[in-house]
């Protein structure tokens, strides 16, 4: 090896590393703590897990198989099969599901707008929302 193909090759992990840094302190302050979970089945939203407590919102009845309030456990309704999302600390992921590879439990912890839980096997799609802000728009945004 050249000494060119060398710094070359520090250069290339050096910025690397940088770049994981810096994607991983956005994606930690992006997270909220009283926003809500709101889950989707074929695109239709089902139910809002509110982050801040674990309370939560049914939207659509027929999607919801079983809620265990006391292990803040919410089994919804997959196309594979049953979908169970738990809440815990402010956060939300998938702990059962069918499907091929079980990508959705792979997928981990999320109280961030910019991680959603996909489930594409099941159709069931989490996403985080900001709460809502009640403040009146300024004169410029209308």
């Amino acid at each position: 090896m050249k000494k060119n193909d060398i710094v070359l090759i520090i250069s290339l992990a050096l910025f690397s590393l940088v770049s994981f840094l810096i994607l991983s302190i956005i994606l930690n302050r992006s997270t909220i703590s009283n926003g809500t979970a709101t889950i989707l089945y074929n695109d239709n939203p089902i139910l809002k897990i509110h982050l801040i407590d674990g309370s939560y919102d049914v939207i659509d009845e027929k999607y919801i198989v079983h809620i265990d309030e006391t292990k803040y456990l919410y089994t919804v309704e997959g196309t594979n099969g049953d979908v169970v999302i738990e809440y815990k600390d402010n956060r939300v992921r998938v702990i059962d599901e069918i499907s091929p590879q079980n990508i959705c439990q792979a997928q981990g912890w999320s109280s961030s707008p910019l991680t959603p839980i996909t489930c594409l096997p099941n159709n069931v799609i989490i996403i985080i929302e900001a709460p809502k802000s009640d403040e009146d728009p300024d004169v410029i945004t209308g």
